[in-house]
């Protein structure tokens, strides 16, 4: 079930996820360094943000996005490793690019690390090209056209 973010019951699930699932592809943080509870809900209650959970249960996968101009910019998608491979990054994406189609954006875009091939892969296969490669952040910046 895919569901809109319940802050004081999802937040510290989700800030595990980006522990486990984003930080180690990014060369942005040092061994050893990582974001806070604090960085990772300031960033969440910016944005939209949905969850994949079995009812009200603690989530198993996130994204969160915003909306720029008519642009859409997924900010952060995360799926826990025992449930990849099932569909869920797929659901939520759809849930994004829905949202982005009905506030009208023109594109999504996004950045993957360089270090993160499955990422990369997942992304293209649904239609996603790298648009340049961005040397200061490791990212490669990815969008695509949202039809209607």
């Amino acid at each position: 079930m895919i569901r809109k973010r319940l802050p004081t019951s999802d937040d510290a699930m989700i800030h595990r996820l980006v522990i486990e699932q984003l930080v180690p592809y990014s060369r942005l943080y040092e061994a050893g360094q990582s974001v806070t509870f604090a960085e990772i809900r300031s960033r969440l209650n910016r944005n939209k943000t949905y969850v994949a959970a079995r009812g009200f249960r603690k989530p198993y996968g996130f994204i969160t996005f915003v909306r720029k101009s008519s642009v859409l910019f997924v900010d952060m998608l995360a799926i826990d490793e025992r449930e990849q491979g099932k569909g869920i990054g797929h659901e939520l994406m759809k849930t994004a690019e829905d949202y982005g189609r009905k506030e009208r954006c023109k594109s999504v875009e996004l950045f993957v690390d360089d270090s993160n091939p499955r990422a990369i892969h997942f992304y293209t296969k649904r239609g996603y090209a790298v648009e340049t490669y961005i040397p200061e952040l490791y990212c490669y910046k990815m969008s695509k056209r949202l039809t209607r």
